[in-house]
């Protein structure tokens, strides 16, 4: 194949089939303007002629695309680090560790309890540490997908599944999510949610789901009563909302400060209390938890360095070795220092606003921060919170610009709600396809 080769009208028309929103593929269902067998037969030959490019499977099974449920079920993908029964936990390691569990973490019970359709796993970076990607941005091609999460965001943004769901341990879910133009939300961590799941960082992990849009979330997580499942209160009504819009001190890109201005005047528009209050306790946390992150991670996964046929890549032995670095002495303190300052941040997500916006990261994706500096995508983590991360923006190199929005814990209800109300129906770069050679 050649760079630069165009899609034809059929493969256009495939795609745009297999990446409708869901509650208008509902409908279509319902009225028989969408042949279920049809689908199917796309999904296949689509997965078929483009994850070998794009990499977001793990190993795509074909008999598994082809299941009855489908699309009357959404489907539902889970990232490596998640046990899924039949299918290998790598953990994202080429050679070496492949073990198949018998059963299925709690969190891929729970979404099969909700009628979604599990068609496999998705890629990993190696031990959801290393920053080289397995997976390549279908929407974005110049745009690295980095994180844990991103076979789950490519698979997602590609139109292979319909929810992803990834762990996130200091921003793995979110930052390959909106460098795809997808949305992620990253769900309150309870014990429960993390049975099956192999942790970075158990002080800071939780799990969580890409969709392609907010209004996908919201019909997701309505149509199969993800929060009652999940044992969230639903939230009662609309209301003006307090929100705090903050800007770190450290020097953002202004793109990325106007994507924040941008979410500051659409929540405005829609009545809400905005104000920008400093929070320095907020950007405090960062430190720490990077700190905190490093230090467990060397814990959860330094034992592979050691296990008969498994090399490790540079990237994931720096890491451990960094963390190693941190020493059990200091990684209490540290957890005593969480425990302190979520308790802060809670108590300001309860007295004195409903929401926290802020930027995803200080810098364009694909500039990566110097060494040393921590991602304000912990700051959810460290205070233990839900967060919902979406681009709402274009930046001056035609990558997408995100903000994330932090609720208090169990208010997931609410973000996803304000997600829909602040992006409608529209789908982020929903026009953007990669060639079927990758350019």
């Amino acid at each position: 194949m050649t760079i630069g080769a165009m899609l034809t009208p059929a493969q256009l028309a495939r795609r745009a089939r297999l990446s409708m929103p869901l509650a208008r593929r509902e409908n279509a269902l319902r009225t028989g303007v969408l042949d279920p067998a049809e689908f199917r037969a796309d999904l296949v030959a689509h997965v078929d002629e483009l994850d070998p490019v794009l990499g977001a499977f793990t190993g795509a099974r074909p008999e598994v695309l082809r299941l009855a449920s489908l699309p009357w079920n959404p489907s539902v993908t889970y990232n490596d680090t998640i046990d899924v029964a039949g299918y290998p936990t790598t953990l994202g390691i080429r050679a070496g560790h492949a073990p198949t569990p018998a059963t299925s973490a709690q969190i891929v019970r729970l979404m099969a309890n909700q009628g979604l359709a599990g068609i496999g796993k998705v890629a990993s970076t190696e031990c959801a540490l290393d920053t080289e990607g397995p997976s390549r941005n279908p929407r974005y091609p110049h745009v690295s997908a980095p994180g844990a999460g991103t076979g789950g965001a490519v698979a997602v943004a590609a139109g292979f599944c319909d929810v992803s769901v990834v762990a996130d341990a200091g921003g793995s879910l979110r930052w390959p999510a909106v460098h795809c133009g997808a949305t992620a939300l990253r769900l309150t961590p309870t014990p429960a949610l993390l049975d099956g799941v192999h942790c970075v960082s158990p002080s800071l992990e939780s799990v969580g789901l890409v969709t392609r849009s907010p209004a996908d979330l919201a019909w997701l997580w309505r149509a199969h009563e993800l929060a009652r499942a999940l044992g969230l209160r639903t939230e009662p009504g609309w209301h003006p909302l307090r929100v705090a819009v903050a800007r770190p001190p450290a020097p953002v890109h202004p793109d990325l400060l106007a994507a924040l201005g941008r979410m500051r005047d659409r929540l405005t528009e829609l009545g809400h209390r905005t104000h920008e209050p400093p929070l320095p306790a907020v950007w405090e946390m960062v430190a720490p938890a990077s700190a905190l992150l490093a230090g467990e991670a060397s814990v959860s996964f330094g034992w592979l360095r050691r296990e008969p046929g498994v090399a490790l890549r540079p990237g994931t032995l720096r890491e451990i070795e960094r963390g190693e670095a941190v020493g059990s002495v200091r990684l209490a303190g540290l957890r005593q220092t969480q425990r302190r300052a979520g308790a802060h941040l809670r108590h300001l997500l309860t007295r004195e606003f409903d929401l926290l916006v802020m930027p995803l990261e200080t810098r364009l994706p694909g500039h990566r921060a110097p060494a040393g500096e921590g991602s304000l995508a912990l700051v959810a983590n460290f205070a233990v919170l839900p967060v919902l991360a979406l681009p709402v923006a274009l930046s001056c190199e035609d990558s997408p610009a995100g903000v994330q929005v932090l609720a208090a814990p169990g208010r997931e209800d609410l973000l996803v709600t304000v997600g829909e109300a602040v992006a409608g129906d529209a789908e982020f770069g929903a026009g953007r396809w990669m060639g079927a050679d990758g350019a």
